[in-house]
């Protein structure tokens, strides 16, 4: 008998957002088995991610979608995760080009388009709170911050000064895990604005409690900032150290769309020693 489980695991990324996903129609993977998804999740002894995503069957959608953070732990919502996921949803026969899904309840529509890219329509963004009472929080490299809800909690943040002088574990761990923002805490974006309707991005996410190379939820709350603070029309550019994202909204974020290119970079299997030694 061979070492190796039958069901095989794809790696993914987009924008250097990096996923781990599991075809699950079969129901193989417990999805409660949280510290078995945050091992798998951790670079040098498992495969390393972002985050993990069990693709299974849905009564009332193409497809069901659940995502866990690195730490193991289920996610509300995540942009380029679930772009992967349709991406390969269609490439194992799951789902036609243009797509429905739910994750925790919610339904979402999708099209994979030509040269690997997904457009992901997202929920209507939410202002928790604006940057008059945020602006108390923060130092003087920053002078503007808004508090946003796109499925998941966001704080957009400019910067006075370029992004590589912005140290994002430093100050997107202080914020994270600011009062203000508990229980749940909030992911943390900086921004500093470039050419042509674009922002510069760096991103410190909850669940993965470091800096990761790009966010599809954050690129929302990020485009989101830009219309109602800086006046700024569709489409929004988000430039990641991973790649660039672009963010579409009509009808006052009514209709918000989140697109982008994704990549599936390999699939593997697991070994049965390794998978029953977690």
């Amino acid at each position: 008998m061979s070492d190796f489980i039958t069901h095989p695991f794809y790696k993914m990324h987009g924008a250097g957002n990096d996923f781990i996903m599991f075809d699950n129609r079969s129901g193989w993977m417990a999805p409660d088995a949280y510290e078995k998804f945050r091992k798998l999740c951790q670079l040098h002894t498992g495969i390393g991610a972002d985050g993990l995503m069990l693709l299974s069957e849905s009564d009332n959608a193409d497809f069901k979608l659940d995502y866990f953070n690195a730490d193991g732990y289920p996610g509300n919502m995540c942009g380029n995760g679930a772009r992967c996921a349709v991406f390969l949803a269609h490439t194992l026969g799951m789902a036609p080009a243009r797509c429905s899904f739910e994750i925790n309840r919610v339904h979402y529509q999708a099209e994979v388009q030509q040269n690997r890219q997904v457009r992901l329509r997202m929920q209507m963004p939410e202002i928790v709170m604006e940057s008059q009472e945020l602006s108390s929080l923060l130092p003087g490299q920053f002078d503007m911050a808004y508090w946003v809800d796109t499925g998941v909690a966001h704080l957009v943040v400019k910067s006075n000064d370029p992004l590589e002088q912005v140290d994002v574990n430093k100050w997107g761990s202080y914020l994270r895990h600011h009062w203000l923002f508990r229980p749940d805490g909030v992911n943390v974006n900086f921004v500093y604005p470039g050419e042509h309707q674009s922002f510069h991005a760096r991103v410190y996410e909850k669940g993965v409690e470091a800096e990761t190379l790009a966010c599809g939820t954050g690129a929302v709350a990020c485009g989101f900032f830009a219309a109602k603070e800086l006046n700024w029309t569709s489409p929004v550019s988000v430039i990641f150290p991973g790649g660039e994202l672009r963010v579409e909204f009509e009808n006052d974020f009514q209709g918000t769309y989140l697109n982008g290119a994704v990549s599936l970079v390999f699939e593997g299997r697991l070994s049965r020693g390794y998978l029953e030694g977690l």
